[in-house]
């Protein structure tokens, strides 16, 4: 017997057979929500205007919780798991240690090959420096020395600044009285300024170097000037606004050319980073406004015919956004009266529940539709004088009952998906799912009552259209409306739409349901094989998009990085010094044999500097100690170690020390290895480092800390939003089988989501073969060096180090040009890995819910009848996502185009399972339906006496079968 010939109702339940509790429960569920349903779309319909007004009061007031509304665009407090090792320890260092100080780059760049080590170059170097002294914000504030960060360790507290004109003192008079430029710069000389060290090196502030034979530099293509700001960063923005106007002038210096010997000037500043990025979301953002006009206006196209005034509700379509819109107000309100954390992403939650508001909106629009066949007796009723708004109101009760527990199922799953996913540690995936929940759960109130109400106006106009049609009132668009009421009689009868015909055939044929199952699989597999291979990874340089300031951040990254070393402090708490000497040596004694760490970077350490200049008499007892120390840091040796050691306020203990380190890399410093050897060093200081209150710690750690646990958390809330999901449509469906098809396809979606990641991307990416970037990783700190201040790297050291790291291991060419070929996962991606379980389950589910509800005898014919039925109105909430979403699709900035990326990944394969792969395993598997086989026959009199209050309703039209058990 052919599959299209199957004479039973596969799965049904017969007239012997007692259904199961299970099913039973299920049908007290759904019959419950379809009566409920149309309980509530009874009371709309009688009073619209009641309902709309007292809608939009209570969504006001909800929406007052924006008045509550206090953005966070801090990345360290979105990014970052909340209450982590990694946040206590940046708090810890910021409380003792006070803010960073900004630095502001200025980069110059050789013109036609010029040598910008001779006297004149140099000069005109004077010149760039002279114009930088004379930004000023006002009379109070300025480079000089009103606002600039003191060189704490010289008497004179002069500002701190680094570049090649520290070899004269940063005095025009001594370069002009220097007869030999190249042996001053070739020659060792004090820096008074650098935080860098007490020594200024030339390969630190210069690049594109020549050598003679003897190794002397005799020329330089490329100079580095640093200054540095002192930065009093307010607690909400983490900034200075004072430094950010200081560098919005300086960044103008790119403006100035007409140097002889190099071109115009290349700043670096965190005003400009702040700019680059910002300004690069501003775009996007119009594109995403923009966007919301694009889905309004599908959604009134989805929704119009222009030659069917019945089934014309174009402007229906458009009323289902606003609806959507004003719910998504009242949710956000509602998530903020609950102090939920508000930030740029949440916008990306608007889509969602655009997508899924038009969703419902246009399966409720479907349901009515599928009843087009006796709109014609209703309008006779209406011309022969049946009260328009009872009959209106008859039709839209009966179709609410037929979609109130296909929207309810769905909104349901959505829900419980999204608070699942809030169970994270991650404050910004925590808030965006909170914020998609309530709205979802606005949503579904405001669509079963705003929207109902609205479309009640629209079904009496139509009604009274059809009835003065019938009277023979000429309309005012004949070619518009001459099919409006030729539609037939029986709605079983009507002619299938494309999802129920020739779709459908091509479909649910042998060949059809061969290719959907082997591309399925072909699918999973390369899911499985792309979630196997994902790493995480996150790093900053994905934010910069193409400007002057990328531009900028290259050039410097090309020529000014010394790479191979990563800088790191190590502090210690409050303990007693004297008794703890024994275990301070032995902490850092043995970080410098972990074969990461650049030993020779720790003998430049206040400890062992005390120890040296103590030795001739050593303090004997604690309170001995305090004073040594106090006193060490008054001399001329200790000086430059003052800000290191922070005392309590009646310097009667040691508050908090700090002691620099460098990391050595063989290889790219990604934020994997940054991470892995953050956790080594917190092992090591809980085995040697008792009774310090020790912590290792660089800003960076803060974000590594989440590259720890994004993939412990996505995968731990994606299996919890699964399981919810799973025991909610096991409750509302009643069926093992149907609920295990519908969670196969969610894990499927959320499976090619995740593989997804690793197979995202392609083209090279190749790297310099000598240099790490490691800096890129400084997530939040991007301030064009700010991350060196404060740091006191002796010139010895570093290059102790530089030797250290030489033999430590070389890395290949080879491996330094391997192409990136895919994404990684971090706490950008780990969003959509998340949400993927509430967007998969709507389709497969609406579909599911009408192949159960199918009466039809076959399994295939259910299969069918619910393409029929649900195919469009499916098909219609998907893509108005798709379409809206497009536009970002031209965004520059990596976190909307991840958004665009991953977003229509998961449409398109919740469209795929849900209108190709669930048809195909319903038909073949045949989940057991609610109803025996039947068949609707024709209404006698019009739907406005024909629907009894409280009477069920089956999802092809009209009070199910007698023979049926009750649901």
């Amino acid at each position: 017997m052919s599959f299209d010939d199957e004479p039973t109702l596969k799965g049904a339940t017969t007239a012997d057979e007692k259904p199961s509790c299970l099913r039973r429960a299920a049908d007290g569920v759904e019959r419950g929500i379809s009566e409920g349903t149309a309980r509530v779309a009874r009371f709309v319909t009688k009073r619209p205007w009641t309902t709309i007004v007292l809608a939009v009061i209570c969504s006001l007031c909800l929406a007052t919780g924006f008045l509550r509304l206090e953005n966070e665009d801090q990345p360290e407090e979105l990014y970052v798991p909340s209450g982590s090792r990694a946040q206590r320890d940046k708090h810890w260092v910021d409380n003792r240690f006070g803010d960073t100080d900004d630095v502001s780059t200025l980069l110059l760049d050789r013109k036609a090959g010029a040598n910008l080590l001779t006297k004149e170059s140099l000069l005109e170097v004077f010149d760039v420096y002279d114009k930088v002294m004379s930004i000023s914000n006002g009379a109070k504030r300025g480079y000089d020395e009103r606002s600039c960060a003191k060189a704490y360790w010289d008497l004179a507290e002069p500002c701190q600044k680094s570049g090649v004109l520290a070899f004269w003192n940063w005095d025009r008079a001594a370069l002009e009285a220097d007869d030999d430029v190249l042996a001053t710069l070739n020659a060792p000389a004090r820096d008074c300024c650098s935080p860098r060290g007490r020594e200024t090196n030339l390969e630190d502030v210069a690049s594109k170097l020549t050598r003679d034979e003897s190794g002397r530099i005799v020329a330089a293509g490329a100079l580095s000037l640093d200054f540095y700001l002192r930065a009093r960063n307010h607690d909400k923005t983490g900034s200075d606004p004072h430094n950010r106007r200081l560098e919005k002038k300086f960044d103008r210096l790119r403006r100035q050319g007409g140097w002889v010997y190099f071109r115009k000037p290349i700043p670096l500043t965190r005003e400009g980073q702040i700019q680059n990025v910002s300004g690069a979301f501003d775009r996007d953002q119009l594109l995403v406004n923009f966007a919301f006009v694009i889905i309004f206006l599908y959604a009134f196209w989805a929704l119009h015919d222009r030659k069917d005034p019945y089934l014309s509700r174009g402007w229906l379509g458009v009323a289902a956004a606003l609806v959507v819109l004003l719910a998504v107000g009242a949710g956000f309100g509602l998530a903020l009266w609950f102090g939920t954390v508000f930030s740029a992403t949440a916008s990306i939650a608007i889509f969602l529940v655009l997508g899924i508001g038009l969703d419902d909106a246009f399966v409720i629009c479907g349901a009515e539709s599928n009843h087009r066949g006796d709109f014609a007796r209703d309008a006779a009723a209406v011309a022969a004088g049946a009260d328009v708004a009872e009959v209106a109101s008859a039709r839209i009760v009966r179709a609410m009952a037929s979609a109130g527990p296909s929207i309810f199922v769905t909104s349901i799953t959505d829900f419980c998906a999204f608070i699942a996913g809030s169970f994270t540690t991650i404050p910004a995936i925590e808030a965006f799912c909170v914020f998609c929940a309530t709205a979802v759960l606005t949503d579904y109130l405001l669509q079963t009552t705003l929207f109902v109400a609205i479309m009640t106006f629209d079904m009496r106009r139509k009604l009274r259209r059809g009835a003065n049609e019938l009277g023979g009132v000429e309309p005012r668009c004949y070619t518009c409306s001459k099919d409006a009421l030729g539609d037939p009689e029986v709605v079983t009868d009507r002619p299938s739409n494309f999802f129920g015909g020739r779709y459908a055939r091509v479909l649910l044929s042998v060949p059809g349901m061969a290719f959907v199952l082997l591309s399925t699989a072909g699918l999973a597999v390369m899911g499985a094989v792309g979630a196997s291979r994902v790493t995480a990874e996150f790093d900053y340089e994905w934010f910069l998009v193409p400007g002057w300031y990328l531009d900028a951040y290259n050039f410097q990254e090309r020529h000014f990085r010394n790479s191979l070393f990563y800088p790191i402090g190590v502090y210690t708490g409050k303990a007693d010094y004297f008794e703890a000497t024994p275990k301070m040596q032995e902490l850092l004694d043995d970080y410098r044999k972990q074969g990461y760490v650049v030993d020779s970077s720790l003998d430049d350490n206040w400890f062992d500097a005390h120890a040296v200049w103590a030795a001739p008499d050593p303090p004997t007892d604690s309170d001995a100690y305090l004073v040594s120390v106090a006193e060490f840091l008054e001399s001329p040796e200790g000086i430059g170690y003052q800000e290191k050691v922070v005392f309590n306020d009646d310097v009667t203990a040691i508050k908090a020390t700090k002691i620099n380190a460098l990391w050595k890399f063989n290889g790219k410093a990604t934020s994997v290895k940054i991470m892995r050897r953050m956790i080594r060093s917190r092992k090591l200081g809980r085995r040697v480092g008792g009774g310090l209150n020790w912590r290792f710690y660089d800003r960076v750690f803060v974000f590594a800390e989440g590259i720890k646990v994004v993939l412990r958390e996505s995968v731990f809330s994606m299996s919890l939003a699964c399981v919810t999901v799973g025991f909610v449509l096991l409750l509302l469906l009643g069926d093992v089988i149907a609920s295990l098809l519908v969670g196969t396809m969610v894990v499927c979606v959320c499976l090619i989501t995740y593989g997804s990641i690793y197979w995202r991307g392609g083209g090279g990416e190749n790297f310099d073969g000598l240099r790490v970037d490691f800096w890129v990783c400084r997530v939040g700190l991007l301030r064009s060096g700010a991350f060196r201040g404060r740091r006191v790297i002796s010139t010895a050291s570093r290059r102790a180090a530089e030797r250290s790291a030489s033999s430590w291991g070389k890395f290949s060419r080879a491996d330094a040009s391997t192409p990136r070929y895919h994404d990684y996962l971090n706490n950008v991606s780990g969003f959509f890995v998340i949400i993927a379980v509430g967007l998969a389950s709507d389709a497969s589910a609406h579909y599911c819910h009408a192949f159960l509800e199918s009466s039809k005898p076959t399994s295939r014919e259910r299969a069918v009848e619910a393409l029929d039925l649900l195919g469009p109105s499916i098909f219609l909430g998907g893509t108005s996502t798709l379409f809206g979403i497009g536009l970002t699709g031209l965004s520059i900035t990596y976190v909307f185009q991840t958004f665009f990326k991953y977003l229509v990944t998961i449409l398109v394969l919740s469209l795929w399972f849900g209108l190709v792969v669930m048809p195909v395993a319903c038909a073949l598997l045949a989940p057991r339906a609610r109803h025996k086989p039947s068949v609707v026959k024709a209404p006698e009199e019009p739907i406005a006496a024909g629907l009894k209050e409280g009477e069920p309703v089956s999802v092809a039209g009209g009070p199910v079968a007698s023979d049926a058990p009750s649901h």
